[in-house]
């Protein structure tokens, strides 16, 4: 539950030529979660004592091999219970100034919040096996239920430029600073961590703990970014009607915790194109692109380090058109992704030969749609 309450006000200075518009805004959050608990150690035979029984192996003999039945055994129905709450409060301000009537500066500061998924807390917990020795596998593997919500200041700035007619050109740049962003980690239990899910430390204390937790200090993107789009209204009567746009991004994650998630930039991005517009029709071409985005990292026996999951570079052309045959019924056309270009995704190292580098190759082929519509 969010509750929410803000303070809003605007001011015109200047012959109105500076705009103001600030802000604060206060959210308290209220958590009441439920989740599975899985526990392993009760899939084990044990004596008229409550000693496991072990085979000839050492392993301790389970009471059924069956997965239904394991599951019935081991899996208990909203086995946890968490409340959490906290308050935080937002501050804002943006501002514009007309430099001219058709030049336009803008510049921003605002605060967000980012609050972890909900199953972070009614996710549940899995236990070990109290039975089996602590390993890669068998550990506690537990949403962390005391992780705080990240938090951001975002510092913006921008400068717009309007065509006469119709047009613009603008360009802008940005900031982001995260504080308490959102990590994996396998970690040692402790007394305290374990008390937030009522486990005892004398069983527990022994295993890992594969968990999340928040990134100490800052996480920083920067950004920047240019469209262009204008109407070509000083061409020939015959050519009248033709409209051109484009834009084009940049993005850059700067942490020095190799554990924050959530930052698979893609480095630059951006889409061009050109239409026609005419009293009874209009064609559009549409051409997107974008750089190869660095995943997640890949570890294993025999990989070497920095090895990373890749989505590579992508060029899709999008075709669109509409012609109006009556007034009440148009004929519509859309081609997606003319060129039939696949997903793909490659693993690749410092020393991944080529032919070793293609993970995964979707073809979905290209997608053209043709219909009718009406207006009645």
């Amino acid at each position: 539950m969010i509750s929410s309450a803000y303070l809003r006000g605007d001011m015109a200075l200047l012959d109105r030529r500076l705009n103001l518009v600030g802000g604060v805004r206060v959210e308290q959050t209220n958590i009441e979660a439920n989740g599975p608990l899985t526990d392993l150690s009760r899939n084990v035979q044990r004596d008229a004592s409550g000693r496991a029984i072990l085979n000839a192996a050492g392993q301790p003999v389970p009471i059924t091999t069956d997965p239904l039945q394991t599951a019935r055994l081991t899996l208990i129905d909203r086995g946890t219970d968490v409340s959490k709450e906290y308050l935080r409060i937002f501050p804002s301000l943006n501002a514009s100034y007309n430099i001219r009537e058709n030049f336009i500066a803008r510049a921003a500061i605002s605060t967000s919040v980012g609050r972890p998924d909900f199953d972070q807390y009614a996710g549940g917990v899995s236990l070990p096996n109290l039975e089996n020795p602590p390993s890669g596998t068998n550990r506690i593997a537990v949403n962390n239920v005391a992780i705080k919500p990240w938090s951001a200041t975002s510092y913006r700035a921008r400068l717009e430029y309007y065509f006469p007619g119709v047009g613009q050109f603008s360009f802008g740049g940005y900031r982001r600073d995260y504080e308490n962003f959102f990590g994996n980690t396998i970690v040692a239990a402790t007394p305290a961590f374990l008390s937030l899910y009522a486990l005892d430390a004398s069983e527990y204390g022994g295993f890992d703990v594969a968990t999340q937790y928040n990134v100490p200090g800052t996480v920083r993107t920067t950004g920047w970014d240019a469209s262009y789009k204008q109407s070509l209204t000083f061409l020939p009567n015959w050519a009248r009607g033709l409209h051109v746009f484009g834009n084009i991004s940049f993005r850059r994650t700067k942490t020095n915790d190799l554990g924050a998630r959530g930052f698979n930039d893609i480095p630059k991005s951006g889409a061009w194109g050109i239409s026609l517009t005419r009293p009874r029709f209009n064609l559009r071409l549409n051409v997107s692109f974008r750089e190869s985005q660095r995943q997640g990292r890949v570890n294993g026996l025999g990989i070497e380090p920095e090895t990373f999951n890749y989505v590579p570079s992508r060029n899709t052309v999008d075709v669109l058109g509409e012609y109006n045959v009556w007034k009440r019924f148009t004929l519509f056309a859309n081609l997606r992704n003319v060129g039939d270009v696949p997903n793909e995704t490659v693993t690749e190292g410092p020393n991944t030969p080529d032919y070793a580098i293609l993970r995964l190759r979707q073809r979905y082929g290209s997608l053209w749609t043709f219909g009718v519509k009406g207006t009645f």
